[in-house]
């Protein structure tokens, strides 16, 4: 059976200048039409998923008939649309009623013996001696021994590194949005930028965009720009370095933006941010399709820097599937310590995978920051940053946006002011992690969970003595898990 794009897609309009001619009208990517209902929905619902739509798969070899009758049989009298996902997904969708109690029916879907699982599309969000000018206030790559690993292996030449999350200052650029402010409907002009330490020349993998069904994955939150920064910015460069700095990156798109979410609901009159969407929203079905997108493309490590407390069978199986392939993941552990220690996902899947790891996060004194979340799910520490803890010095710096250039209350955004900018989170944990694996990959330890061993078995123990649910195995040290196996030098 044919498969065909289903997710998510915004009005866009390129432009080459600040303005384009009448002379000149605007070609525009194919957009999803009703992708401002279903935000619209969420946010006056306040659900933590898509409205409307169930994710569900069946059981191997059922007939198109058969699937159809339990879909029937599970919702009886209910208008439903039953469509199919894509090569990247192991999934079909299910468009209901906006206004139905997805949940509810998801699990009666579920309950069905035809059915592997059936599940809302749960929203996520993104959980935060080289020459390089800013190198010194990266105190963070220091406290996990990478200059003397840096003697081992130079940055993991050429191995490819997936970064699931808001995309990544690639191009210069200027984008035509829609826009509804001061009452009325506008047309603005934003200007792009590329973070010529991240992205320059050449270095890009099979970059695409799930949100825009398209190659240009185009950072709009500056989330993904930082977290891509940690995993491989360039050595020797304008501003600071990265992990695995010799890495080729894959940016792979999965989360809007603030401005992204703007932009889709102006036609609506829709000025200001829902609460709902504060910080960006990120699609469980959309990081299940990014992660089997890496595997098929060349990705041997992948981060996800994106949580949430709703499980996806989806992103579970789509995890299984990427180790399968021979890609190791590194995925945040959760800020939610302070909020009641809730669970996070897709973190807690690690525990019960070989070569998925979840990361806590630790500040400048290496002990955990006060956000970060704990469980049995925690395997490993890497530094995340605590302001708790030496101030704006003590977070994570890598080059990203200014951050006042897409402050909410002006008429447009602009994402073409590149600086360096200091985050915290296990999001910034997490790719820490992901730059060891790239570095253990271009040493040959080649198998996902290898290379989660290694990590383990290298790591400087913290907390109470061996595994605990602070910091898991420990703080990653890179130098001596590099030595540790025997690679000398």
């Amino acid at each position: 059976m044919r498969r065909t794009a289903t997710l998510m897609g915004l009005v866009l309009v390129a432009g080459l200048g600040l303005a384009l001619s009448a002379q000149e009208p605007a070609a525009t990517r194919s957009p999803r039409a009703d992708l401002a209902a279903r935000l619209r929905a969420a946010a006056s619902l306040g659900t933590d998923y898509v409205p409307g739509r169930v994710l569900v798969k069946f059981r191997g070899g059922l007939p198109t008939q058969a699937q159809t009758s339990a879909v029937t049989s599970a919702l009886p009298g209910l208008a439903v649309q039953l469509r199919s996902g894509d090569a990247y997904a192991d999934f079909d969708v299910l468009d209901v009623p906006l206004d139905a109690d997805v949940p509810t029916l998801a699990a009666a879907l579920a309950a069905r013996p035809e059915v592997e699982f059936a599940e809302p599309d749960s929203l996520q969000r993104p959980e935060v001696t080289p020459t390089d000018p800013s190198y010194s206030r990266q105190w963070h790559l220091r406290a996990m021994n990478l200059e003397r690993a840096w003697d081992i292996n130079p940055g993991a030449r050429d191995v490819v590194v997936a970064v699931i999350d808001s995309g990544l200052a690639m191009a210069n650029d200027v984008l035509r949005f829609p826009r509804f402010f001061n009452g009325r409907l506008q047309i603005v002009d934003v200007p792009f930028a590329r973070a010529t330490d991240t992205a320059p020349a050449g270095r890009l993998v099979a970059p695409y965009d799930f949100a825009y069904e398209d190659a240009l994955p185009y950072d709009m939150d500056g989330h993904g720009t930082h977290v891509a920064g940690t995993v491989g910015q360039q050595l020797n460069s304008e501003s600071g370095v990265g992990v695995a700095y010799n890495a080729r990156l894959m940016p792979l798109k999965v989360c809007l933006g603030e401005w992204e979410v703007l932009f889709a609901l102006a036609d609506q009159g829709v000025s200001t941010l829902p609460s709902q969407f504060l910080g960006g929203v990120c699609f469980a079905s959309d990081q299940a399709r990014a992660l089997r997108y890496a595997a098929d493309n060349g990705a041997k490590v992948a981060n996800v820097s994106i949580g949430g407390t709703s499980p996806s069978a989806a992103v579970e199986s789509a995890l299984q599937y990427a180790v399968s392939r021979g890609v190791f993941v590194s995925v945040s552990g959760g800020n939610r310590f302070e909020e009641g220690n809730q669970r996070g996902y897709p973190a807690f899947y690690a525990r019960d995978i070989a070569g998925v790891m979840a990361v806590a996060a630790v500040g400048q004194d290496l002990n955990r920051a006060y956000y970060s979340s704990t469980g049995d799910f925690i395997e490993i520490a890497a530094p995340g940053g605590n302001t708790r803890v030496g101030g704006a010095a003590g977070r994570v710096w890598q080059q990203t946006y200014r951050a006042s250039g897409y402050a909410l209350n002006q008429l447009a955004p602009r994402f073409d002011l590149i600086e360096d900018d200091a985050y915290q989170g296990t999001s910034m944990a997490a790719p820490h992690v992901a730059g060891l694996a790239a570095l253990l990959h271009a040493q040959g330890i080649r198998t996902p969970a290898a290379i989660e061993s290694a990590i383990r078995q290298f790591a400087s123990d913290r907390g109470t003595t061996g595994r605990d649910n602070e910091y898991g195995h420990g703080l990653i040290d890179a130098r001596t898990t590099l030595r540790g196996l025997g690679i000398a030098k």
